[in-house]
């Protein structure tokens, strides 16, 4: 794996002179490239319990699942390189005659087609499913999955009834930081990828970020969870946007553990996100 990395970080790196916009194209199609676990054998008999659907997002199709018949609807969407049966003890807890529990494998992701992955693909996948199935009432997300939901609401200022966000990361140059220090990929070559991102989304890179999200009403609550030792992003993110949203008059509440590391997985947990939606 070294010595794979070494030839990554060198051939970016010495592209970037030769030519930065095939460096920073190759560079950005490993970015947003999610190494796909295969599904084992008892993750696809538990998403076979689901109600089925799938979605044509830009040419791809997203693999998306139903359970219950409840007249409010949850949307669960996981983070990067996982699929929909990390929330299976989630949608085994929630109450299928009050809820709808929806969820999809991002692109490239579970059994969705793709080969990339970003924030504005999870974005387009969630605005489908939502013209195909109907309003969303509460969202809970983890890490990527999280961020998503929150850059969701705002571009498309569709604040919700809940919002419960796991492990998110703060901005995306936290992708990018871990990204260039991964591969070792020198300044002028993670510029170069920069740039190519801002022209993919039309936003400056700073837009994508938490600060910005928040400027708009996410949820009339917000459930906020995050670990101390986590190895992916740092807790430090839950304050922080716990300060942003109650400086806009937004009801949000941090629950900070101790030892779950990003994952989060804890019976208590489900839990306290299960209780959290079903709040009257």
């Amino acid at each position: 794996m070294k010595i794979l990395l070494n030839f990554i970080s060198v051939y970016f790196n010495g592209l970037s002179w030769i030519s930065p916009k095939t460096s920073a194209r190759h560079a950005f199609n490993l970015f947003a490239f999610p190494f796909k676990a295969k599904l084992r054998d008892e993750h696809q008999e538990f998403l076979d319990t689901s109600e089925k659907f799938k979605l044509n997002v830009l040419g791809k199709v997203i693999q998306c699942y139903a359970w219950g018949q409840g007249d409010e609807s949850i949307l669960l969407v996981h983070g990067w390189q996982s699929n929909t049966y990390r929330w299976k003890s989630y949608i085994n807890a929630f109450d299928k005659s009050r809820f709808t529990v929806y969820a999809f494998d991002a692109p490239g992701h579970g059994n969705s087609e793709g080969r990339i992955c970003t924030i504005p693909l999870y974005e387009k996948v969630m605005e489908v499913l939502i013209e195909d199935k109907g309003p969303i009432d509460h969202f809970v997300g983890h890490s990527l999955g999280s961020f998503a939901c929150a850059s969701f609401i705002y571009h498309h200022n569709y604040p919700v009834q809940s919002y419960t966000s796991l492990a998110s990361p703060f901005h995306a140059e936290e992708f990018f930081d871990n990204f260039e220090s991964k591969i070792n990929l020198s300044k002028r070559s993670k510029n170069h990828l920069v740039e190519f991102f801002q022209n993919y989304t039309s936003y400056p890179i700073k837009h994508y970020s938490l600060e910005t999200f928040s400027q708009r009403k996410i949820a009339e609550r917000t459930l906020i969870i995050h670990d101390k030792k986590d190895e992916a992003t740092s807790y430090q993110n839950a304050n922080k946007m716990k300060t942003l949203l109650e400086n806009s008059n937004q009801e949000v509440k941090v629950v900070i553990t101790d030892g779950l590391r990003h994952k989060l997985r804890s019976r208590k947990v489900e839990e306290m996100v299960v209780d959290f939606v079903g709040m009257h």
